[in-house]
């Protein structure tokens, strides 16, 4: 992970949130794709492709298995960002 970036990382639970509500409002190749980079060498997963997912702990993890020998039966452990202050914008909904 590249050090001072953690603010610009979303959490997983948002992102899954927010390809549910945009599936089915438009055509499907105006839809974007929402990826996660796995670290490790897992590359690119569809983000809703998660074998396991816990949100409390802001814990995924997936398995590459397209991926040719042991990196297709490895487990890729992607964690969410960290926590960070609610900011509050004049004449806007707080953000978080």
């Amino acid at each position: 992970m590249v050090p001072g970036i953690e603010d610009l990382r979303t959490p997983l639970s948002s992102m899954i949130r927010l390809e549910k509500e945009i599936r089915g409002r438009q055509s499907g190749f105006m839809t974007p794709a929402f990826v996660v980079d796995l670290p490790g060498g897992g590359e690119k997963r569809g983000v809703s492709t998660y074998e396991t997912y816990d949100e409390a702990a802001g814990i995924a993890v997936y398995q590459a298995r397209g991926l040719p020998g042991e990196k297709g039966k490895a487990l890729y452990y992607y964690y969410d960002p960290k926590p960070s202050p609610t900011v509050e914008l004049a004449g806007s909904e707080t953000l978080e």
